[in-house]
């Protein structure tokens, strides 16, 4: 097995959680989420000898993806988002960087698709296609570490907002239930912002996701 290694930085105004994961033998690294702050992100690479591989988004909304374009370009790689997000990525308006006046448009080089399998630096990413909180939300599952990149998507004891455009809350919630639910109990959850998890706990204290109830849209 690949040894996985994790550094959380806190960036932007929302405080996201971006994620840089590396392997500690090739010295590869990955880039989910690059939030704001792209130099606080290239410092910690260039620090650690960290080759970056690859930029992989959860979803559209500014708070998530304002330092990817800076970010790809300094390290020369790609940027990868679902398919279902190229509205939200391309426009200010609806992934809300308008109201921070800091306009944000991308066209990311790879679309993914549900349950497409990645490799990268050295891992097995399973893409698992989370709409609800935006049409195009992903989650990343690397299933030898038994690790999800929930994004927006599945936080601690709580779930993501669906009142931003192309947002829908029984979608949200039929998407974690029927994808996410689905995997072992000891699948940790590192979500967008706030605190980890775990599969098995917020299958038994998320009250979002118990009888019917959901998120008006």
């Amino acid at each position: 097995m690949s040894e996985l290694a994790m550094k959380i930085l806190v960036l932007g105004m929302v405080q996201t959680n971006c994620y840089i994961i590396s392997n500690s033998e090739t010295k590869e690294a990955i880039v989910f989420d690059p939030a704001d702050q792209a130099e606080r992100i290239e410092q910690y690479l260039k620090a650690n000898d960290l080759v970056c591989k690859g930029i992989l988004l959860t979803h559209g909304h500014f708070d998530h993806i304002l330092a990817a374009a800076e970010l790809a370009r300094a390290t020369k790689v790609v940027i990868h988002a679902h398919e279902a997000e190229a509205e939200l990525l391309s426009d200010p308006g609806m992934n809300a960087s308008t109201q921070i006046h800091r306009e944000c448009s991308l066209v990311p080089e790879v679309w993914l698709q549900d349950g497409l399998s990645l490799t990268m630096a050295g891992f097995t990413i399973r893409v698992i296609h989370t709409p609800g909180h935006t049409a195009g939300g992903v989650c990343y599952y690397f299933p030898r570490h038994r690790i999800l990149i929930s994004g927006d998507t599945l936080f601690h004891e709580s779930v993501g907002r669906t009142d931003l455009p192309s947002g829908n809350g029984k979608q949200l919630i039929d998407s974690i239930k029927d994808k996410l639910m689905t995997l072992e109990d000891e699948v940790i959850v590192y979500p967008g912002h706030g605190q980890k998890t775990t599969i098995g706990y917020e299958r038994d204290n998320n009250i979002y996701l118990s009888g019917n109830w959901y998120l008006e849209d």
